[in-house]
């Protein structure tokens, strides 16, 4: 009741001054925002979710002079749309709890702060906001770009039944932003995500994309020029399954043999401009994967044979055109921080996209509660 009280006496405060101002700061529906007299400062109360209780305050209500249409203006005030309880910013600070905990947890954190909110409530919080968030690309930034897909686990379907599929852009000073993410079937449907993505794509003279390997990730990239890249953190992570195929056993001569020289050839050194250095790095590399090709195919390996040999071309474009050739997968720290929230029960298409929406937002896009802009893409070069 005394917070209730306090807030009530703050929004008098400001809603005097509006009314006292020229051209108010909010208009009637007749577009007048000029003239509006008093009905009473005390209407009839309503309830308000803060992020710290819930309090009941008496509605402010003013009439147009031009249509007399009323208006409660403490909703203005609060930034509460009609029959709603609480603001945007509150509804997005309950978003993030939910997307950063299990809904269960967030139910409790909130309660001890006295709030009496049901863990559905935040759900709705969490899948309303996730709506509004919209990914893209900064043509002010770097153009170098991963794209990778992890299984979500989804309700009714065995094991994890879509595949979510991430697209990130990196920043010149090192660290990634998501520029695209969309979740659907397996191995398909990536022009989905690619689609909203095209003309912002096409503001680069050619754009660095790396990949574990999947085919079907460029389908969708018409008319841009691309510079493929395989990732090299996959290579020898993905052997390691191949080699389970083949039923080289593991920790064997032929499993650590394998393993060992694909980590040598995979790792390549950074800042060398020299073009006869860069050379010829990449020759005594190739001639070490043929060697370990020829290995493979002569011990009747024929898995881990064929996955090398379709590895093989893109292996080394980043390195010998003098772009990022880190062998650590960036998309892959993504996952985990995907995995830390989607691993937690199992979820509906939508209800996993948004709250994911909301989670990546927070860590790689500098998603604030109180940004009133955020979501909407400048692609606008400086």
């Amino acid at each position: 009741m005394i917070f209730s009280d306090m807030v009530m006496q703050i929004l008098i405060q400001f809603a005097t001054q509006y009314m006292m101002q020229k051209k108010k700061p909010f208009t009637c529906k007749c577009g007048n925002s000029l003239g509006f007299i008093w009905k009473t400062k005390n209407a009839k109360p309503t309830k308000i979710m803060t992020i710290f209780c819930e309090i009941i305050l008496g509605q402010m209500q003013v009439q147009c002079q031009c249509c007399g249409a009323k208006k409660y203006i403490i909703r203005e005030l609060l930034d509460i749309t009609p029959r709603h309880q609480m603001s945007e910013m509150t509804k997005k600070v309950f978003a993030l709890v939910g997307s950063l905990a299990s809904f269960r947890v967030s139910e409790k954190i909130v309660g001890m702060f006295g709030i009496n909110l049901n863990k559905m409530t935040i759900w709705r919080c969490v899948q309303q906001v996730g709506k509004t968030i919209e990914f893209g690309i900064d043509i002010n930034e770097s153009n170098e770009f991963e794209a990778d897909g992890t299984g979500i686990p989804i309700q009714w379907i065995k094991k994890r039944g879509k595949e979510l599929k991430v697209f990130i852009q990196k920043r010149f000073h090192g660290s990634v932003r998501i520029a695209g993410l969309t979740l659907s079937n397996y191995h398909s449907e990536w022009n989905k995500l690619f689609e909203p993505l095209l003309e912002q794509l096409k503001e680069f003279e050619e754009v660095l994309i790396s990949t574990d390997g999947d085919t079907s990730i460029l389908d969708s990239l018409n008319n841009i020029t691309i510079i493929v890249q395989r990732c090299l953190w996959h290579i020898p992570h993905q052997a390691k399954f191949t080699m389970w195929e083949d039923k080289i056993k593991r920790k064997s001569e032929a499993w650590l043999y394998i393993l060992c020289k694909l980590y040598t050839i995979t790792s390549l050194p950074r800042l060398i401009d020299d073009d006869d250095e860069i050379a010829t790095i990449i020759e005594q590399k190739a001639q070490s994967l043929e060697t370990l090709i020829k290995y493979c195919f002569e011990n009747g390996y024929m898995k881990t044979y064929t996955y090398l040999i379709n590895a093989k071309p893109d292996m080394f474009t980043a390195f010998e055109k003098k772009l990022n050739s880190k062998t650590t997968s960036l998309v892959e720290r993504v996952m985990r921080t995907v995995n830390l929230r989607i691993n937690v029960g199992k979820w509906s298409t939508s209800g996993a996209l948004n709250a994911l929406k909301v989670r990546l937002a927070y860590y790689y896009n500098g998603f604030d509660v109180c940004d009133k802009n955020f979501g909407k893409i400048r692609i606008q070069k400086v």
